[in-house]
């Protein structure tokens, strides 16, 4: 069972009993006589559920956040390493470029040397 389900089911149930609890109180404040010792007991089990289950939905809850935090730091982590290999990317990339433009030049530089020596062949 998952740990909302679980949640809701828990809830649920406090809730049921919340309800009971002050109906209870009610019948033996108003329509019972001389009763306020049990309305005082059903007053106190109905807090007493009321603690346990926030005490249940806190622990669950801490548990829920200490997973999200360890997600949170591998995620993170993750994003640390894309964030350097994309560095490391676009320094290449720039290597990539200046190659090129390099090439280039060379192969107008040979281009310019080739129609030399053509137009010197054409002169001879």
């Amino acid at each position: 069972m998952s740990t909302s389900a679980r949640s809701k089911s828990v809830e649920l149930v406090a809730i049921l009993i919340g309800g009971i609890a002050i109906l209870a109180s009610v019948y033996f404040l108003f329509l019972a006589e001389d009763s306020y010792n049990m309305t005082n007991k059903i007053i106190s089990l109905a807090f007493l559920v009321f603690v346990v289950y926030n005490f249940l939905n806190m622990r669950g809850l801490k548990g829920e956040i200490g997973v999200l935090t360890d997600k949170n730091t591998e995620l993170s982590g993750n994003l640390s390493s894309t964030k350097s290999e994309l560095v490391q990317a676009q320094a290449d990339l720039e290597t990539v470029k200046t190659d090129l433009v390099k090439a280039q030049q060379e192969n107008e530089k040979r281009k310019a040397e080739v129609d030399r020596l053509k137009s010197q062949l054409k002169e001879d």
